[in-house]
């Protein structure tokens, strides 16, 4: 049985801060010294030291999901796919939100409907309700929150733009070097959800 969590709601999408974590692990940069950069020398900008704690936590994370592979390719990459290497380390570390991209994302994609309404991504967590007692004993705010942090996310990443009452889905232009890591990689998911398959 996956392993849900609501974690993601402390977390922002920090592409920034992700896109300066590479370069400074590129730089030589053991991932403790960032954490020296981050939570001593405010590196990243953070308002509280608490903060920059748990963002360098979080994009350590993030960034050793991925191998050498990713960081090769990740400079060559447009903005668009940068972001969506950010969104697949994302996904790749919280089940929930990947199954709410292959799930809710991906089927608006085959349908050609296009249209996010809030009622979908409701019914999306009333499912897992239903499937998961752990989803099932969280707070109604809770699921709110993360409803709001995955639309977010995904209107980060460029795969979502915000209308009056529902959020447009976009088809990413996807890089094919990106798009054979991906492959390469086993994301096999992530991949029919980018290209709506």
């Amino acid at each position: 049985m996956k392993q849900y969590s609501a974690a993601m709601v402390a977390h922002s999408f920090w592409f920034n801060e992700f896109s300066q974590y590479l370069d400074l692990r590129e730089q030589g940069n053991a991932d403790a010294d960032i954490r020296y950069l981050a939570v001593e020398g405010n590196y990243f900008q953070q308002q509280t030291t608490s903060r920059s704690l748990r963002m360098v936590q979080t994009l350590k994370r993030r960034v050793n999901i991925l191998d050498e592979d990713y960081f090769d390719l990740f400079p060559s990459l447009d903005l668009t796919n940068q972001k969506l290497m950010n969104l697949s380390a994302i996904l790749q570390l919280d089940s929930l939100f990947d199954d709410f991209l292959y799930e809710v994302y991906r089927n608006e994609l085959i349908l050609g409907d296009a249209k996010l309404y809030s009622y979908e991504i409701e019914a999306f967590f009333n499912q897992k309700q239903v499937e998961s007692s752990k989803v099932a004993s969280w707070t109604e705010q809770t699921i709110r929150r993360l409803a709001g942090t995955f639309k977010t996310f995904l209107r980060e990443a460029g795969l979502l733009e915000e209308q009056d009452d529902y959020d447009q889905v976009k088809r990413p232009l996807l890089d094919t070097r990106l798009e054979i890591l991906l492959h390469t990689k086993g994301q096999t998911r992530q991949l029919a959800a980018f290209l709506g398959r």
